[in-house]
């Protein structure tokens, strides 16, 4: 891939040297068509790489970079076609897509990538989430849930793999590692030799003034004492490497230093070397990260297993505790406490055994850790109050929810009774836990069906909880954790609920859309095309859903459940399906969603999956304004549609549009074969709709207006004087200027849902700004009614809907072509904001010039 970049790099100088060339009009539609194709096929590659990742297919490294080098070529092809429609002006996007790609080539060849700019050091509460390489597995686990989860964690910050590198660099250990390791493996050295070489020499190194100060100035708190962890990369990730590096508890500021060496040491102990060569490790996977935090002085600490291993078809959950500190418990040196709690009913407990705990592992003073007695009267006291433990339980079951997978939890209460997690890691979970699939097909069975064999499958895996229906923007920030998100239809502004939800039923959409990849990343199950869902799902109902076997169950179908969070294919131990795992990190996040955002830009762009994202976006409304430019194309044939509307609208056919023309250049309605203009004008010559009756005009808001419109309507300067249609069989672009406002349809309307849109933009009127603004806000929430995704800022409205069917898309071309007949004189009329109810019911009548329609 490095000669991808290289060319990537000549292609930019030699663009940036030249003048955009001079581009012909159907040359530069035929462009945006190409693109919207290409923006399908990257998106059904991420698609295919996220099936991957389920787990359900075997696949090897060539299919890994044969796809990245694809993909890679696709989103040339698609920054090329805009810079072509838009004469040059995203020529930034090359450095964008080198930006994005120079990790995944780092990561195929078997390498971090730590740019310069990554941290050395970095407070816990500021971890880049989006860099796992950088802060190790368990650290960047933790980040999450702090960051996003909002638990309660000690204070602490992370001696990053850059700062490991550069201990490496800066005492010329890499090579002598590197030869080491290479012994071992040809059998020259044994493991307990290279182990003692390569820790021997971390140990006698230096750390290097610029990191050891960063160390120093967070660690300055007098009287804090600090535990020092490993976070490899991985760790307590895909890897566990369980008990197999080192942890310094209550180390003082003055020894921070040499445990934090001795932590990098425990990345080459014979166990870690052995276990990184059982999992197929390759060398440059080794990087330890340290995470150093604030000692908790706990009267109480323990684990908690979201499964129950002695019970694995239960839906138990199981809580150890005891006294002083818990790393005693995780190592099974302490006399528990256990707590067997059934998840489904998480406040009654139904198994409380209360140990004799004869000692305690606490602090030992100026450092370290020491075993004391408990005095006798407190050893048969529990070590937990039922308070506790329901806080605990609660915390449990959101970080399972939250991972998808059986959960491993250390926590801690320090003397106070608060709360404290100290880290949460996969349980490794053994075959014999699983039962055979045949006997959950069976259990199953006895369920009620509320839907068989229905839609498509975008995610597979198994969600139960209570059915949210969102039909606006408004209802995502009331969206439950752990619902069932059911939707009309899948759109981009849903993201921000895709991790709280259970699982995802839509009525429309495509397995290779943005929301579903989404859904792939947070690995929720999902099913598209689930044709009547909202009506058959009614809100508050509580539902399990199979997306595998494209199956919904009434109530909560808990063995379904079970087998779904204990399975673990095979496939996902090897090194393959982890380097997968880390390609879609850097592939499928969605980061940029709204493109009226500051950060929806070439450097906001973080994934692969923004680059195409912006991209798309900024293509279509290049293509929206071009007829306003249209002056400078010569050599265009413009035909004009006779009609008893009065619109004087000429067309533009870029094959496939229109019949051959009646009387020369004239075209009459029926001579129309766009299928988008068709659908648009049956709405705009509906009866009834084109009243040409005089209106009453408010003089002095007229006035006002003429001297403010022509400036403040986007690119009134600019319009070309007549409404103009381009048009082919599938797409439409219409700029139509009614009096004083400006309407913008750019519509494509094809058999395959994924490639269709409908984006409208309204701007502009003859009155005062107060009235077009009422008039402004009347459209959006006609539109929202649709299901159109609308932004208003001022006289200015912006809609748009994506991925439809063709005939949900026709249907709503036809109520837009209404709606743009029936507002045109509207900001006269409504003279306070208590008419904007009014003519809304009026549209909806089906006596009025528009009938009632089922879309709403």
């Amino acid at each position: 891939m490095a000669y991808l970049l290289t060319s990537l790099k000549r292609l930019l100088e030699r663009i940036r040297r030249s003048k955009p060339e001079a581009a012909s009009f159907p040359g530069i539609f035929e462009q945006f068509q190409t693109l919207l194709q290409d923006h399908q096929q990257v998106m059904e590659l991420i698609a295919d790489l996220g099936e991957k990742s389920g787990g359900e297919y075997i696949f090897d490294r060539t299919y890994l970079i044969d796809t990245i080098k694809i993909m890679h070529t696709v989103l040339l092809r698609m920054v090329n076609s805009l810079n072509h429609i838009a004469s040059n002006r995203y020529l930034e996007l090359y450095t964008t897509l080198d930006r994005i790609f120079q990790p995944l080539e780092a990561e195929l060849r078997g390498r971090l990538l730590l740019s310069d700019e990554m941290a050395l050091v970095v407070d816990l509460q500021d971890l880049p989430l989006d860099h796992p390489e950088l802060t190790g597995g368990k650290a960047n686990a933790l980040g999450r849930v702090l960051q996003s989860l909002k638990l309660p964690a000690p204070p602490g910050f992370v001696i990053t793999t850059r700062a490991y590198r550069r201990f490496l660099e800066s005492n010329q250990l890499e090579e002598r590692i590197h030869a080491w390791l290479e012994s071992w493996a040809s059998g020259k050295l044994d493991i307990g030799q290279t182990s003692r070489q390569i820790q021997y020499s971390i140990l006698a190194g230096l750390v290097s003034r610029e990191v050891a100060g960063e160390i120093r100035r967070r660690t300055a708190k007098e009287g804090v004492y600090w535990a020092v962890r490993s976070s490899a990369y991985g760790e307590d990730g895909e890897l566990s490497f369980a008990g197999l590096h080192e942890t310094r508890l209550h180390v003082p500021p003055t020894k921070i230093i040499s445990a934090y060496k001795e932590v990098l040491a425990s990345l080459f102990s014979p166990g870690a070397l052995s276990y990184r060569q059982k999992m197929g490790l390759l060398g440059e996977e080794a990087a330890m990260a340290v995470l150093c935090q604030e000692t908790i002085v706990s009267r109480a600490a323990g684990v908690i297993q979201t499964l129950d291993l002695s019970c694995p078809g239960a839906n138990h959950l199981v809580i150890y505790s005891s006294f002083g500190w818990g790393r005693s418990v995780a190592e099974g040196r302490a006399t528990v406490d256990r707590f067997v709690l059934e998840k489904d009913h998480s406040n009654h407990i139904l198994v409380r055994e209360i140990a004799a705990k004869r000692f305690m592992v606490g602090p030992k003073p100026g450092g370290g850790e020491e075993e004391v007695p408990v005095p006798q009267e407190e050893q048969r006291h529990p070590s937990l109050s039922d308070e506790a433990i329901k806080t605990l339980v609660k915390w449990a079951l959101h970080l399972e929810r939250y991972f998808k997978r059986p959960q491993e939890i250390e926590w801690a209460q320090d003397e106070s009774g608060a709360l404290w997690l100290l880290q949460s890691r996969f349980m490794n979970i053994s075959k014999t836990a699983m039962p055979p699939q045949e006997d959950i097909a069976l259990v199953a069975s006895r369920y009620q069906v509320i839907l068989r064999d229905q839609g498509a499958v975008a995610h597979a895996g198994v969600g139960s909880g209570p059915v949210y229906q969102v039909d606006s923007e408004a209802k995502l920030s009331r969206f439950p954790e752990g619902a069932v998100l059911v939707i009309k239809y899948t759109a981009p502004w849903l993201t921000p609920v895709v991790p709280k939800a259970a699982a995802i039923i839509a009525e429309r959409g495509s397995a290779a859309g943005h929301l579903a990849t989404i859904a792939r990343e947070f690995r929720v199950p999902t099913l598209v095309g689930v044709e009547g869902a909202c009506e058959r799902l009614p809100a508050g109902i509580k539902i399990t859903v199979d997306t595998k076997q494209r199956m919904v169950y009434a109530g909560r179908v808990k063995e379904l459940l079970h087998y779904e969070l204990v399975k673990t294919p095979a496939f996902e131990e090897t090194h393959e399906f982890r380097q997968l795992r880390r390609l879609l990190k850097r592939i499928a996040p969605l980061h940029i969603i709204d493109p009226q955002a500051v950060d929806f830009t070439p450097q906001g762009c973080e994934s692969v999956h923004d680059v195409v994202r912006f991209i798309h976006e900024k293509a279509v409304n290049e293509v929206i304004d071009l007829p306003r430019l249209l002056k400078r194309f010569k050599g265009v044939k413009i035909f004009s549609l006779i009609s008893d509307v009065p619109l004087d609208l000429k067309i533009l056919d870029l094959g496939g549009g229109i019949t051959s023309p009646q009387k020369g250049d004239r075209v009459l309605p029926e001579g129309i074969q766009s299928l988008p203009l068709k659908a648009l004008w049956e709405g705009v010559s509906a009866p009834g709709v084109w009243s040409t009756e005089p209106v009453s005009v408010d003089f002095k808001g007229m006035m006002s207006s003429l001297t403010q419109t022509r400036a403040e309507t986007p690119g009134a300067s600019a319009y070309m004087g007549f409404n103009l249609a381009v048009i082919s069989e599938f797409y439409l672009n219409l700029h139509l200027r009614l009096g004083y406002h400006l309407n913008l349809v750019d519509a494509r309307m094809h058999p395959e849902p994924q490639h269709n849109h409908i984006y409208f933009r309204f701007v502009g009127g003859v009155t005062d700004m107060t009235r077009r603004s009422r008039r402004a806000q009347l459209l959006a929430n006609i539109l929202s009614k649709f299901h159109f995704k609308v932004d208003v800022k001022g006289d200015l409205v912006v809609a748009r809907v994506l991925h439809l069917p063709q005939e949900e898309m026709q249907a709503r071309l036809i109520v837009l072509g209404r709606l743009i007949g029936f507002t045109r004189q509207l900001d006269i009329q409504l003279k306070s904001d208590a008419d904007i109810p009014q003519f809304m019911e009026s549209f909806f009548q089906p006596d009025s010039q528009t009938r009632e329609t089922p879309l709403a």
